[in-house]
């Protein structure tokens, strides 16, 4: 693999993760403002519905970034490697230990997994709150 094609792979991943970061986070924002207006209003079928689909697609998008975290901190480890052998011309890549890559992985994972629970938390605290009001 050429310089030119492992910046662009570097690059492409950087983008794709962070895609999935902000596409994550603008889905959790979502359930948040639909659990504050209509949790109490849904049926337990409904509920039950909602529920499943957000922990389904909620699955997806943490296992698409922790899969794609993963294939970055091969494609670190391989520049890391042409470096230290002195494949690569460039002085700038490579700077960073791998197992800061390695660390944002699971700090990024665990931080989408607390965004999950969090908003599995305040949907049924969202429910239980407006259901016991209206009676």
């Amino acid at each position: 693999m050429s310089e030119a094609e492992l910046i662009a792979a570097f690059q492409g991943y950087l983008g794709e993760i962070n895609a999935v970061l902000f596409g994550y986070i603008s889905f959790v924002s979502g359930f948040l403002i639909m659990s504050y207006l209509v949790a109490s209003k849904l049926s337990r079928l409904l509920s039950t519905i909602v529920l499943a689909l957000f922990t389904t697609a909620s699955g997806v998008m943490i296992l698409r970034l922790l899969f794609l975290r993963n294939d970055f901190t091969s494609l670190y480890q391989h520049i890391l490697q042409q470096a230290e052998s002195g494949v690569l011309d460039l002085p700038w890549i490579g700077t960073n230990p791998a197992w800061g890559t390695q660390l944002l992985t699971y700090l990024e994972v665990a931080t989408l997994a607390g965004g999950f629970i969090g908003s599995i938390a305040y949907y049924l605290f969202q429910r239980t709150k407006q259901s016991a009001g209206r009676e």
